[in-house]
């Protein structure tokens, strides 16, 4: 049996918003964690808080997974991510 679909909207509740968020944050650390140690493969994740606070996890030189990214051609990058499947736009 799969989780509950949630719906996807903005919390208004500022206090609310920031226990979601922390907990959703902890919870995409943890599985970025494992599919880096599942699959072998280097990984960097910038997270901005609410306020504006930056959290990273990189498995790794964070400079040397960045300059692999930047070695991608934009176009290429375009192609890869279709953030249409990831943005909600409000």
């Amino acid at each position: 049996m799969g989780r509950k679909k949630i719906d996807l909207k903005r919390i208004e509740c500022s206090k609310e918003r920031s226990d979601k968020y922390s907990k959703r944050k902890n919870g995409l650390l943890k599985k970025a964690q494992e599919i880096e140690v599942l699959c072998n493969i280097d990984i960097a994740l910038i997270i901005f808080s609410p306020k504006n606070k930056a959290n990273i996890y990189h498995s790794g030189s964070f400079g040397k997974i960045l300059e692999k990214f930047c070695k991608i051609s934009l176009q290429e990058r375009e192609e890869r991510f279709d953030r249409s499947r990831f943005y909600i736009i409000f």
